[in-house]
């Protein structure tokens, strides 16, 4: 079962040894939405990037892609 917090390091991992898709800005949000988690606040990252991580997590979730590390 994929956590919240799974899928946005999913979608960081994917983006760093997979296929380059985020901006930097899109990756400031998603670890802001991260600490937002760690330290029990609350943040939604913008619109289009849930898009996009939505979209990713489609494909990699068809290539049963795994992080390297």
């Amino acid at each position: 079962m994929n956590t919240r917090e799974n899928i946005l390091t999913i979608a960081l991992q994917y983006d760093s040894y997979g296929e380059k898709y985020l901006t930097d800005f899109d990756r400031m949000f998603i670890h802001k939405e991260l600490s937002s988690i760690w330290n029990e606040t609350s943040y939604v990252i913008p619109e289009e990037v849930e898009n996009k991580i939505q979209v990713k997590m489609r494909i990699i979730n068809q290539l049963q892609w795994e992080s390297p590390y």
